[in-house]
């Protein structure tokens, strides 16, 4: 039990030789924080923004329809449907 009455009264001898910042620089350390931080989150959203509207127009849908391109050759083929047999009479 002494052990830890000893190391309490230790850390209270420690604490008073802590150089304490004053109330004006840390006012000034939280403004500094603060700003910087919402500079980088505007400057992340920006470039969230672009990127998304950069990946939307590349994926959205052609505006011209193929009808508008013109006329297209489609050829032909003979199809044989082998899923149900033929029947000759």
């Amino acid at each position: 039990m002494q052990k830890i009455i000893n190391f309490f009264k230790e850390v209270r001898a420690e604490f008073k030789q802590i150089s304490w910042p004053k109330r004006e620089s840390i006012i000034q350390s939280t403004i500094v924080v603060i700003s910087i931080s919402v500079i980088v989150s505007l400057i992340l959203g920006g470039f969230d923004y672009i990127f998304t509207q950069a990946i939307g127009f590349l994926g959205s849908k052609p505006t011209t329809k193929v009808q508008d391109i013109g006329p297209t050759i489609v050829p032909i083929i003979p199809t044989i449907n082998l899923l149900q047999p033929t029947i000759k009479k």
